[in-house]
């Protein structure tokens, strides 16, 4: 019989080898997401007897005021999977989620195929995002080694901006590091991306200003540049917003379009 419960803190063990096994990740950074996101996060599993088959977990934030989460690390064992348990898991766990008085459910798919699968529990295609390519201007130079208040920088940016924790970003900059990618901060800017010789894609990035975005960047020599942001941004006007995740309102919260999920793990 499959059992349906909130995660315990003798199955990290488990649930790190189920992680690995079905997302063929670094242990590193499986470790880092069981040890780093303890206090926000909530993690739930299916288990037969005292195997654990199948996991999901949600990451507390807010959109628009309201408390939401970000839906994510959602993996099966192989053998068990096409027989109802990921969605058995994850109705159980939205349940839970609407008693704790969670406004909205956010994810992103692993793939387009998901897309699918996620509209059939209730999920929506109103998340977004846009991205554009900008050249760098020649700026002074500044030193990369200021903490930003992440979540200031956050409530920079318009509604439909999904708000992370600051202790979520920090750990995001740490995970992202086990795959190369760069993070780069001052106290009024701070970019996650990838970088090529003099060009960079920025995938996430929380600034006060262009100019000081700008400015990190021309910091580490980056001369060109593609940001990947929110459409209600003013710098992505006439930008064509693509699908970027889902979202599902719960508690009769109402619905929205456009929400930008910034850093995601699928």
């Amino acid at each position: 019989m499959i059992d349906y419960r909130m995660t315990r803190s003798e199955d990290t063990d488990k649930l790190i080898y189920l992680w690995v096994k079905c997302f063929s990740e670094k242990e590193n950074a499986a470790k880092l997401f069981f040890t780093r996101n303890i206090p926000y996060m909530h993690g739930y599993v299916a288990a037969d007897s005292d195997n654990i088959i199948s996991a999901v977990y949600l990451i507390d934030c807010m959109l628009c005021g309201k408390p939401a989460h970000y839906l994510c690390g959602a993996a099966t064992m192989p053998e068990y999977r096409n027989r109802g348990i990921m969605t058995g898991l994850i109705e159980f766990t939205l349940n839970d989620a609407e008693i704790r008085g969670d406004c909205y459910s956010v994810l992103l798919p692993a793939d387009e195929g998901l897309y699918d699968f996620y509209a059939k529990l209730g999920y929506l295609e109103g998340c977004s995002a846009c991205r554009r390519e900008f050249q760098c201007y020649s700026d002074t130079a500044i030193t990369l080694s200021e903490e930003p208040d992440y979540q200031i920088l956050q409530k920079c940016s318009a509604d439909n901006f999904l708000i992370w924790n600051n202790s979520y970003i920090k750990f995001a900059e740490e995970y992202y590091a086990c795959y190369g990618i760069k993070a780069l901060k001052s106290k009024n800017a701070f970019a996650l991306l990838e970088q090529d010789g003099e060009s960079a894609e920025v995938f996430y990035a929380i600034y006060n200003s262009m100019s000081e975005l700008n400015k990190i960047l021309v910091s580490e020599g980056i001369k060109r540049f593609w940001l990947i942001g929110s459409a209600y941004n003013p710098v992505f006007t006439d930008t064509e917003p693509k699908r970027c995740g889902m979202i599902k309102p719960l508690n009769s919260s109402k619905v929205l379009n456009d929400v930008f999920i910034g850093i995601g793990l699928d």
